[in-house]
């Protein structure tokens, strides 16, 4: 049983019979425990296996019981739809004429068989003579409702409808029959309808969908009448008020509970409802020996391993007895080896921990992308829509279109903002002069962050120019901002400074070179060290509900890391943050800022071409279309490639073909080289949605690529150099 071990210097311990003495009690408990603790174990399981079997069965029963109540709420609503429309078919008719009206009775024979079941509409007037019934035509002049319970209720006013159960025929099947009040014009009893539904309608339904399981299902009306005990059918026409069956649906309208049955006697767990408004009770139950058969069998298998366990336990607790001093000797070697497995499992979790961050970064990255196509896909049907409206606009309201059409330059902005932070947008990295930048940013910098914050520059002299979106990094220092005001409830100051650095090795994200650092520092509350940990995971937030997302410091992480740079946080609890940001120097000189440019015009209508304008997105399509019409062009559409290849067969005058590139079955990259097959000289321009353009750029085949929001000037314009015209003035 022992492995062989090199001969050691070290002294054996020496057996001490009165060490072994102090130590026979802990050896007569270890063999106690190794009897005891198995059978504790097994009845611990045992009983939690009962009661989960128990719960398993309630829950079954739950769900088994909402199934038939959403059935049975469904036959009487439609049910009470028949006597809708049975009382509009009559409504102001006397009873001579609907007792003579064959029509009406085929049309209630056409709606009873609609039913899906055998089921009879009764009509009788004020005195209970039955005018028209399903069963024959004329009705007999000997029937009569005048006994029946629910013409007796419905008569005294205690109601409008009534719920019952009747016979279709002496010794026939039972139904139930669903019964309405008929008034005359003064709002006098006039007699009622009546619709019966066979039991069968239900118990048919229950057949097919209750399990396996010994099982009954009960129905029964507020105040005992049983009106179905399916399949234990049985004499008994009502059970007790007081029954635990009634006492708890009065109580509750669903619920569950476990007893013994007052009929059978047999112990059953049961799941009730009340079906939607009316005064009828569902319930669904099963045998407790049933759910029990197979606990009992895995306890008679479990009583049998855990006698197994005990006695290999005990086994194993002589064979310690005698192995004690042995693993006396071992047990250094035991705790270094532990240490070992802890030292390796914290290594795991850290690689855990950063595959988690990376699969989190890469599935917001792929919804952001999602998103932003189908943002710039309704951003495009706003832009189409608001051309097509500029002309038809008073100059008075000019000033409202302007903002509208620069509030979806706005919205492409955002959209562009978003694939930038998920690193799926390329940036436009141009030389910016870092004072420029701070100097634009100086009034919305003091609107964002309000009057009890104070704002100071410390910008160093002969800065470098930065090799940077300006966008992107106008709104990174605007996060930063207004994340400072956020940190200083009460006021503060907050310093906005820049100055040149140089790495001459690289460090954390920023390989070696020269960059431009521009720095956010406020005197806030600081942040703790395992805040500080994961205050760059994207919708982490330490703010309330409602006034953060987590996303602004992602988003200018992801900015600085695809910009090539490094984004390093500085922070104390109480001593205040600074953010720097690490950008590339540029070496170029910095670049005159862009002019903003002015709100699109229409261009006069002039003559176009014939085009195929092809995109799955209805909205953008017809807006689309509709302005390219407005600017001279003959229009075809298509809503998918296929559509579009029939249209291209059917019209060969057409020159250019517009089609999106993001469509079912055929996008359309696929959509360019099967109508280029056919049609060598059509001319191709592709419109996307996607914010970060399409993988692997422009197809073949295709002239021009233009991303969705585009001004129609722009489409305008391409339309007419692939077709040879000349573009309009904008």
């Amino acid at each position: 049983m022992f492995s062989q071990r090199e001969p050691s210097n070290a002294p054996l311990p020496v057996d001490d019979p009165g060490d072994r003495a102090r130590q026979a009690p802990v050896h007569v408990l270890l063999l106690g425990l190794s009897v005891l603790l198995p059978l504790a174990l097994f009845a611990w399981t045992a009983w939690s296996e009962r009661r989960q079997a128990m719960e398993d069965a309630q829950a079954a029963a739950t769900r088994t019981v909402a199934v038939l109540h959403e059935h049975a709420a469904r036959v009487l609503e439609t049910h009470e739809l028949v006597l809708s429309e049975v009382i509009r078919q009559t409504e102001g008719r006397d009873w001579a004429e609907i007792a003579r009206d064959h029509r009406l009775w085929t049309y209630l024979q056409r709606v009873a068989a609609d039913l899906g079941r055998p089921a009879d509409i009764l009509l009788a007037d004020a005195a209970g003579q039955v005018r028209m019934t399903t069963a024959r035509f004329p009705a007999a002049r000997g029937d009569s409702l005048a006994g029946a319970e629910d013409f007796a209720v419905l008569r005294a006013g205690a109601g409008w409808s009534h719920l019952g159960l009747a016979t279709a025929a002496p010794g026939g099947p039972r139904q139930i029959t669903l019964s309405r009040r008929r008034v005359d014009a003064e709002g006098r009893f006039d007699g009622i309808l009546r619709v019966g539904l066979p039991i069968g309608q239900f118990t048919e339904f229950w057949g097919r969908f209750a399990p396996s399981a010994q099982h009954l299902v009960t129905l029964v009306r507020s105040d005992g009448l049983l009106f179905s005990r399916w399949p234990a059918e049985v004499a008994q026409t009502r059970l007790p008020i007081d029954g635990a069956f009634l006492r708890n649906a009065r109580e509750q309208r669903e619920g569950s509970f476990a007893g013994h049955s007052p009929i059978d006697g047999i112990a059953r767990i049961s799941a009730f409802a009340q079906v939607r408004d009316y005064p009828l009770h569902l319930a669904f139950s099963v045998e407790t020996a049933a759910v029990l058969h197979g606990w009992h069998e895995r306890v008679t298998l479990l009583g049998l391993y855990t006698a197994l366990a005990a006695a290999a336990l005990l086994g194993m607790a002589v064979m310690a007895m005698r192995l004690y001093r042995e693993q006396r000797r071992v047990s250094g070697r035991w705790r270094q080896m532990v240490e070992q497995l802890r030292a390796e499992s914290a290594r795991r979790e850290q690689a855990e921990a950063a595959l988690r961050r990376a699969q989190t970064l890469e599935a917001v990255g792929q919804l952001t992308a999602g998103v932003a196509h189908d943002f710039n896909n309704l951003l495009q049907a706003i832009r189409s829509g608001l051309y097509l409206l500029s002309p038809r606009v008073p100059e008075t309201s000019r000033r409202v279109l302007d903002a509208s059409l620069q509030a979806v330059d706005r919205g492409a902005k955002l959209v562009r903002q978003l694939m930038v932070f998920a690193r799926r947008e390329g940036l436009e990295p141009r030389p910016v002069d870092p004072r420029a930048l701070i100097a634009g940013l100086g009034e919305l910098l003091q609107k964002a962050v309000g009057a009890p914050v104070a704002i100071e520059t410390a910008i160093a002299a002969d800065l470098w120019p930065a090799l940077v979106d300006p966008t992107q990094a106008e709104l990174a220092m605007l996060n930063l901002a207004i994340n400072a005001r956020d940190a200083m409830p009460e006021g503060g100051t907050l310093t906005i400074g820049a100055r040149n650095a140089r790495l001459a090795v690289p460090q954390g994200g920023a390989p070696a070179g020269d960059y431009v650092v521009l720095s956010v520092t406020d005197t806030g509350t600081g942040m703790p060290p395992e805040v500080l940990e994961r205050v760059l995971e994207p919708f982490f937030t330490t703010k309330a509900i409602g006034k953060g997302t987590g996303l602004g410091l992602s988003m200018v992480h992801g900015f600085v890391t695809q910009s090539g740079g490094d984004l390093r946080i500085e922070s104390r609890p109480g001593q205040g943050t600074t953010v720097s940001l690490w950008l590339p120097r540029a070496e170029a000189p910095a670049e005159l800022p862009r002019e903003e440019l002015a709100p699109a015009r229409p261009a006069p209508a002039g003559h176009g071409c014939s085009l195929l304008l092809v995109d799955d997105d209805a909205l953008a399509r017809l807006a689309t279309a509709a302005a390219l019409r407005e600017m001279g062009h003959e229009v075809a559409e298509a809503r998918d490639g296929e559509e579009a290849l029939l249209v291209l067969g059917q019209r060969r005058d057409l020159r250019v073909l517009v089609t999106d590139y993001a469509m079912p079955q055929m996008n359309g990259a696929e959509l360019t080289l099967v109508a280029r097959r056919g049609r060598p000289d059509l001319a191709v321009i592709m419109i996307t949605g996607y914010a970060a353009g399409l993988p692997g750029g422009k197809p073949p085949g295709v002239r021009t690529l233009l991303r969705k929001p585009f001004r129609m000037e722009e489409l305008d314009m391409a339309v007419r150099v692939a077709a040879g015209l000349e573009a309009m003035a904008g």
